[in-house]
């Protein structure tokens, strides 16, 4: 499972390791099981058929999966021990796969993402990390999409899965090695879990490009429509799979979206230097630590 970080290259690594033929993924850019609680109270066999048997949105048969390695993901799971305990319980055997991008950039480009999707309503990055303590104090699991610092502090959590799951199964990989060498990554983690690693996976679409919304109000709304607590959205919910339900989902939000590359004017601003100096000096210590654990070189993260 691959369990972190967020925005660090997650969606292109899945669908890379998922062109190999002995492994079977799902549709869904998350597999959200373990951590939402109204899909962890209904069991791992309705899981496992909502995600792996409608796998590219067509049934798939228990017997076609049979013999497969499965792969999920979700970014948020790593920086909760709660859920990382209801994963070793689910299989204390499973490898975990955590990307790490330079934290400070992480943070930025988690708040657009946050700004696009319309979790987050704070105009400028800098009020957004003041407002950061009180919203985890308030409520992680509201307000994880919008934990910038938080979710770039990398050396307590991975310490965490180590400690769980042991240091032979978890890979940390640098988003800086994926975008240099995709083919390679790939390929080391075949070997490590145990699968064929003589097959490249195609290497060049990039997954969940940076995009600006065309309205913001639009994807906030959208976002209200569809919290878990808006009875229309149960209702819809009822009557449609859950296949047809996302692909429906992303088609408005993509409908909404525009490519940063599109025109100049799309792009969002770039961090100030300021408050880019100030976070590198709030990560300094954590990426210290991490570099330790992990005995990689990560000085480049500090200037």
């Amino acid at each position: 499972m691959i369990v972190g970080a967020q925005k660090a290259g997650t969606s292109s690594l899945l669908r890379y390791l998922a062109q190999h033929p002995d492994i079977h993924t799902h549709a869904q850019p998350e597999m959200t099981f373990f951590l939402q609680e109204r899909e962890y109270t209904r069991g791992y066999e309705w899981a496992f058929a909502k995600y792996f048997c409608r796998s590219k949105l067509q049934l798939a048969t228990y017997d076609e999966i049979e013999g497969q390695h499965l792969i999920a993901k979700n970014v948020m799971v790593m920086h909760s021990p709660e859920v990382m305990k209801r994963i070793y319980e689910h299989n204390p055997q499973m490898h975990l796969v955590v990307l790490l991008r330079e934290p400070v950039a992480r943070a930025y480009s988690a708040y657009w993402w946050a700004r696009r999707r319309g979790w987050e309503n704070i105009k400028t990055y800098e009020q957004a990390l003041d407002a950061e303590e009180a919203r985890l104090s308030e409520d992680w699991f509201k307000w994880r999409q919008c934990a910038y610092q938080y979710n770039g502090i990398y050396y307590p959590h991975v310490k965490n899965l180590i400690t769980q799951f042991g240091s032979s199964r978890v890979h940390c990989i640098l988003t800086d090695d994926l975008k240099n060498n995709a083919e390679v990554v790939c390929q080391r983690l075949f070997d490590r879990l145990g699968i064929s690693a003589d097959f490249s996976p195609t290497i060049g679409e990039r997954h969940n490009q940076a995009t600006l919304p065309r309205s913001e109000k639009f994807n906030f709304l959208f976002t209200q429509f569809l919290a878990s607590h808006n009875p229309l959205r149960r209702i819809i919910r009822k009557l449609l799979p859950d296949a047809t339900a996302y692909k429906l989902r992303k088609t408005v939000l993509d409908w909404n979206d525009t490519p940063v590359g599109a025109n100049s004017s799309s792009r969002p601003p770039p961090i100030n230097p300021q408050t880019r100096g100030r976070q590198m000096a709030y990560f300094q210590p954590f990426n210290e630590q991490l570099a330790e654990l992990l005995d990689r070189d990560l000085s480049s993260w500090n200037f």
